[in-house]
């Protein structure tokens, strides 16, 4: 019995190397193949950052462009308030009789009476009576 034993033996241990060396081949494709999968999942995954990238990049680029086109119209406003500014500062200059009259209606604002217009402003009577009513009637229209 040993000796069939040992001429079967060879014959085993074959088998076994054979089979243990399907198993590991079988076991190294698959391995591989979750590999390739996991790599195709890893590029679509990148591809989707890519394009994700490329659509920030020109949402960020449309955002810059349109901020830049703001500032300049800023600056253009900017510039044509100064100079309305600087046109109102001439008018007020060459207009003396237009700042009396400015400041009698901020005192009419404040509560002046005709008597102060016509001391403060160098008003006449006619003049300050029909300051006090516009400014009466202005204040009736915002009630």
């Amino acid at each position: 019995m040993l000796t069939v034993l040992l001429q079967w033996l060879p014959l085993i241990v074959s088998l076994l190397a054979i089979l243990f060396a399907w198993f590991m081949i079988r076991r190294e494709r698959l391995a591989r193949q979750a590999l390739e999968s996991k790599f195709a999942a890893t590029e679509l995954v990148l591809k989707n950052a890519r394009q994700q990238s490329e659509s920030m990049q020109k949402q960020f680029q449309e955002l810059r462009a349109g901020t830049m086109g703001m500032g300049q119209k800023l600056a253009e406003m900017d510039h044509q308030l100064e100079s309305l500014a600087e046109r109102q500062g001439e008018l007020a200059m060459q207009d003396p009789d237009g700042r009396l009259y400015s400041r009698a209606s901020k005192m009419v604002e404040l509560g002046a009476d005709v008597n102060e217009l016509m001391e403060e402003c160098d008003l006449p009577k006619a003049e300050a009576e029909l300051l006090l009513r516009l400014q009466q009637m202005h204040q009736s229209r915002r009630r």
